[in-house]
C-alpha cells in the first residue's frame, strides 16, 4: 500500500497542470473614415511610383538616343577620317609604284637608247671615214668611155658614199689620185672569145697570167705613196701569181671576184687607207 501511495504520489507529481486558454479580443473594424484616408495613400503612392517609372524610363530613353547620335558621330568622323587616309594611303601607293614604273622604263630606255646611240655613234664614225675617202676606177680600155657607160660595179661604188668617185680609163694618161685604186680586169677583155673556145683552161693559163702582170705594171709605179690597190678578177680555177707578187711592189692591196665582194673589199680598203693616213 505504502509503495502504491508512491507510486500515485510520483505520478501525480509527473502530470503537467493544464494551462489557461487566451481569451480572444473581440474585432474592432475600422471606420469609413480611415479607410478612405488608407486607399487615397497608397494610390497616391502607386502614381509617384509611376511618374518616377516613366521618368526613370524618358531619361533611359534619352539617354541611349544621345549614346546612338554620339556613337554615329564617333562611326563618322572614324569611317571619314578611315577613307581620308585610305585615299591617302592609295594615292601615295600609286604616286610610288607610278614612279617606280617611270624609273624602271627610264632605265631601259636610256640603256636602249645608249646603245643604240652607240651603235649610231659607230656606224656614223664608219661612215665618216668613208666620206674622206677617194676612189679612182681604172679600166685598161683604149677607148674612151663615158661615165654613164661604165660597169655596175663602178655606179655602185659611187653611190656608196665616198667623198669622190673617179671613173678613169686608159684611152688617155691620167694621174691616180685615190686613196684606194680599183683595177677593174673582169669586164675587160683579157682573153679572147676565140682563144676560149680553140684552147682549154690549162692553155689558156699562161696568156692570162701574162696579160695580168703586164696590167698590174702598169699602174704599180703611179700609184700614189698611201694608196690601197684593189684588183678585180675571175681567173677561174687558176691562181694568179702576179697578184701574190705584189706584196713585193705594194704595201696594202687585196683582190676581189664579185661584185658583192668588190664592195666589201672596197670599204674595207678605205678604213685602211684612213688610218695609213693618220
Amino acid at each position: 500500500m505504502w509503495l502504491f501511495k508512491v507510486g500515485m504520489f510520483l505520478i501525480a507529481q509527473s502530470t503537467p497542470s493544464p494551462t489557461a486558454s487566451p481569451i480572444p479580443k473581440p474585432y474592432v473594424s475600422p471606420s469609413p473614415s480611415v479607410e478612405v484616408e488608407l486607399l487615397k495613400s497608397q494610390i497616391q503612392f502607386l502614381q509617384d511610383a509611376h511618374t518616377r517609372l516613366n521618368n526613370s524610363f524618358g531619361t533611359f530613353v534619352s539617354a541611349i538616343n544621345l549614346s546612338f547620335i554620339v556613337l554615329g558621330i564617333i562611326l563618322g568622323v572614324a569611317g571619314a577620317i578611315s577613307v581620308y587616309l585610305f585615299n591617302q594611303s592609295l594615292k601615295e601607293a600609286r604616286q610610288l609604284i607610278r614612279n617606280e614604273v617611270e624609273r624602271r622604263l627610264q632605265a631601259v630606255v636610256d640603256e636602249a637608247v645608249g646603245d643604240e646611240v652607240s651603235n649610231l655613234k659607230t656606224v656614223l664614225d664608219r661612215e665618216k671615214v668613208i666620206g674622206g675617202i677617194n676612189v679612182d676606177y681604172f679600166l685598161p680600155w683604149q677607148q674612151p668611155v663615158l661615165p654613164e657607160d661604165y660597169p655596175e660595179e663602178y655606179q655602185l661604188l659611187a653611190t656608196r658614199g665616198f667623198k669622190a668617185t673617179r671613173p678613169l680609163d686608159a684611152s688617155k694618161k691620167v694621174k691616180f689620185l685615190g686613196d684606194v685604186i680599183v683595177l677593174d680586169l673582169v669586164n675587160y677583155t683579157l682573153v679572147e672569145d676565140e682563144e676560149k673556145n680553140k684552147l682549154s683552161e690549162r692553155e689558156i693559163a699562161p696568156p692570162l697570167e701574162t696579160r695580168v702582170a703586164e696590167q698590174l705594171n702598169k699602174i704599180i709605179n703611179r700609184l700614189p705613196p698611201q694608196a690601197v690597190l684593189v684588183v678585180y678578177i675571175r681567173p677561174g680555177k687558176q691562181r694568179i701569181n702576179a697578184i701574190d707578187e705584189l706584196s713585193q711592189k705594194v704595201k696594202y692591196y687585196a683582190s676581189a671576184n664579185t661584185p658583192v665582194n668588190l664592195m666589201g673589199v672596197v670599204v674595207d680598203s678605205a678604213y685602211v687607207a684612213h688610218a695609213w693616213k693618220q
